[in-house]
């Protein structure tokens, strides 16, 4: 039972992590959109980057909280 509670700790903690991730997202993909506005190409090109690996990472967090069955 002990165990349960655990994961479901677990597994809830993982889901609001990325969720906060998408928050982060949102705001940085709004700071993209301002340095193409502002003519920084390369600065959007990396942040660009930053969002695809932080969406990807918010994705794997899901499926892992999916994966925890308690």
């Amino acid at each position: 039972m002990v165990a349960n509670l655990r994961m479901r700790g677990i597994k809830d903690d993982l889901m609001r992590t990325a969720v906060e991730l998408d928050a982060l997202c949102q705001a940085l993909a709004g700071h993209a959109r301002y340095l193409q506005h502002a003519d920084h190409g390369g600065e959007v090109q990396a942040m660009n980057g930053q969002l695809d690996g932080l969406r990807a990472s918010a994705d794997e967090l899901r499926q892992a909280a999916a994966s925890i069955r308690p």
